[in-house]
């Protein structure tokens, strides 16, 4: 698996030292996840928190009702792990599977905090990047309730466009709190 990916990551965020980076690797196995395979699933505690090297993989909970919520879509370049339950070792509510085939970076806890302790560049971009996530979801809380489904449309259009082609759209769907049928004449509507 070619892990350069992981380290213009973390170059571009913090000037990693490259000749640290096949020590930090050490802290990493990589992993290949197939298509509609789960991450972690929900009741179960998550063991592993990856890094995406390639693919996208869908977080999302499943209601009582049973209705799926997405949270995020993790791409190339993003975390994925339910971090209160790695963290805590506590079970989840949240799923993580993959809708391409992926190629992942996965550290379980005790080789995790290692790499945070033993790399502060390291630990300075991850804690960076969960700033910006937790930022977002204040962020997309906020968009649900203020914006229009248009309004969600149209920024995620602008954000993410490659998101909208690689994505079923009844995903995308979920991911806006919206049928798909009400997305289906937002794109009609966009495309005018």
């Amino acid at each position: 698996m070619q892990t350069r990916l992981f380290y213009e990551h973390l170059y571009s965020a913090v000037q990693f030292d490259e000749k640290d980076f096949p020590a930090l690797l050490e802290y990493f196995t990589p992993f290949y996840l197939r298509k509609k395979h789960f991450l972690f699933q929900s009741g179960n505690v998550c063991k592993y928190v990856a890094f995406v090297m390639k693919g996208c993989l869908r977080y999302f909970q499943i209601s009582e009702q049973g209705e799926e919520h997405i949270i995020y879509f993790a791409q190339e370049g993003w975390w994925a792990g339910g971090l209160y339950s790695f963290f805590n070792g506590t079970a989840t509510s949240f799923n993580a599977q993959a809708l391409e085939d992926c190629e992942l970076l996965l550290s379980d806890k005790k080789s995790f905090e290692s790499a945070l302790a033993s790399f502060p560049k390291f630990s300075e971009e991850y804690r960076r990047k969960t700033q910006r996530a937790y930022t977002a979801v204040q962020e997309r809380i906020a968009e649900a309730q203020l914006l229009s489904a248009e309004e969600r449309y149209n920024k995620l259009m602008k954000e993410q466009p490659s998101l909208l082609q690689r994505v079923p759209q009844h995903y995308i769907a979920s991911f806006l709190g919206i049928t798909p049928e009400s997305l289906s004449r937002l794109r009609k509507k966009s495309r005018r």
